[in-house]
């Protein structure tokens, strides 16, 4: 996902998360489980009624993710070398 974000287009925002996120990608990084990267959007007044996010945000983490899927084949691993 970082090589679709490079370019200027997509900025992009790094971190590692030491210990759980509070997120259903949790439940997938236990070992044995598959590969997992957690895409997040900045947002204010999270689960209320007026939850906001700024549009332009949403629409770079879609192009992001729609970029990194077209990346996949059948043979693509997530194995780190």
């Amino acid at each position: 996902m970082l090589v679709e974000s490079r370019g200027g287009k997509n900025p992009l925002h790094l971190e590692a998360a030491p210990r759980g996120t509070s997120t259903d990608a949790d439940a997938s990084q236990r070992p044995g489980r598959h590969p997992t990267g957690l895409v997040s959007v900045p947002s204010r007044y999270m689960h209320s009624p007026n939850e906001m996010v700024a549009l332009t945000d949403l629409e770079r983490a879609a192009r992001v993710l729609a970029a990194f899927a077209r990346r996949l084949t059948p043979n693509t691993s997530f194995i780190p070398e």
